[in-house]
Formats: C-alpha cells, structure tokens, sequence
C-alpha cells in the first residue's frame, strides 16, 4: 500500500503541472480589438471620370475632364464603436479636350467644333463621410471590411488651354465648384497593430456644367450628374 502511495502521488503531482499550460493556452481568437481610434491614409488611385455632357437630344459633347490618376490624404476619427468620421483632400491631374461653340442665326441651336487639341485640368477634391466598419472596432483574420458615404466639393484649381486667347470667353470651360455625393466599399488588411492596407470601389457622381455659349437661346443652364467613379489602395497608420 505504501509503495502504491509512493508512486501515485508523484503520478497525479506530474498530470495537474502539465494541465496548467494547456489549460492556460486556450483556444486562440480569430479576433482581434483595434485600439487605435484615429488614423491617417495616404492613398492613389484611379477615377473613372465620364467627359460626356448633354446639349440636347442629339447632341453629346465630351467637353468634361477625362479619366486620370488620384492622390491624396485622409483622416479618420472613431465616433462610435463600428462609426468613424472621414475627412479626405485629393488631387486630380486630368485633362479635357477643347471645343468651340458655333450658334445658328437665332441661337435656337449649337454646332460644336472640335479643335483637335487637349488641356490639362487640375482637380481638388474634398470630400467628408462616414465610415461603417462591419466587425465594429475589430478585425477578423487582420480583415476589417467596411461600408460609407461621402459628399464634398470638386474644383479646378490648374491647368488651362494654352490658346485660350483664342477661344471666345463664352465658351471657354472652367471645372466646377462642383458637388460630388457617393458610396464606397472595401477592406482594412491589418498588418500590424498600428498599420494597415486599404483597398477601396468608390461610387461617385459629380454635377458638371457647360459653359454659357454652348447653351442655346431656350437653355437657361445646362449641367448634369456625371460618373467620376473611382477605385483605390493607401496604407494607413493608426494611432
């Protein structure tokens, strides 16, 4: 009996200090917390611009800024659990191609002149949202999928024709201020716990305008919302 005692007892002392590390290890989430509730992006892209403007029924005039690169800075703040607010400056280096405008004897109709050449058009767009992260202030497998909207302001900022000394004041296009609303979609790919990669399908519309002599006599204004989509990827600290 004291021999059985001998031996089970360093037996059973040996099992429970081996059941303390596994019990210790657990099983390990799949879920991390981000603590960090700001963040600062730098990012590129490419906006899917549309150039096209309606005169009237038969008439389409590709007289807006044509698709081109994007870069630019955003900040982001935690508002609310899975809610962060956006504050974003980009820089479009665009172009456009140049038309005169050429009215009937009554102005009752335009005839548009295409001049053969190109001018650059240097956007700056501000834009403000709300950002919905869809595992709230976590990520799953460093993925932290998201959802937003946006509204802001595009403006012309450079670039012009170099003859415009040619073209009569009436016709010459100048881009916006333009109001600019959309819906985006993508992802965070967490690398680090302070950094980040994202990847973005932006939806967006702007309103363009025609300048005042490709309006006929019975137009009062001429504009409409165009495509300025865009897709894009930044890196992102977060602090």
């Amino acid at each position: 009996m004291n021999l059985t005692k001998r031996i089970a007892l360093p037996a059973l002392a040996l099992l429970a200090l081996a059941a303390r590390p596994a019990a210790a290890q657990g099983i390990q989430s799949n879920i991390r917390y981000v603590e960090q509730a700001q963040g600062l992006e730098a990012f590129g892209g490419w906006v899917f611009a549309d150039p096209k403007l309606t005169l009237d029924d038969s008439t389409v005039v590709e007289i807006g800024p044509r698709p081109a690169p994007i870069f630019g800075l955003r900040y982001q703040l935690r508002a609310n659990g899975p809610i962060s607010v956006l504050a974003s400056l980009g820089y479009i280096p665009s172009t456009r191609k140049v038309f005169l405008a050429e009215a009937n004897s009554d102005s009752s109709a335009i005839r548009v002149i295409d001049t053969g050449r190109e001018a650059n058009v240097g956007i700056l767009l501000f834009e403000t949202g709300l950002l919905f992260h869809l595992t709230g202030p976590r990520t799953w497998r460093g993925l932290a999928p998201f959802v937003g909207i946006n509204g802001g302001v595009a403006r012309q900022i450079a670039g012009s024709d170099p003859a415009d000394s040619l073209v009569a004041a009436p016709e010459r296009y100048d881009f916006g201020p333009s109001f600019a609303v959309s819906a985006n979609a993508g992802t965070d790919v967490f690398l680090t716990r302070t950094l980040s990669v994202r990847a973005e399908l932006n939806g967006r519309l702007w309103r363009e305008s025609a300048p005042a002599g490709f309006r006929s006599r019975s137009q009062a204004k001429l504009s409409e919302w165009n495509n300025a989509s865009s897709a894009r990827i930044g890196a992102v600290i977060h602090f």
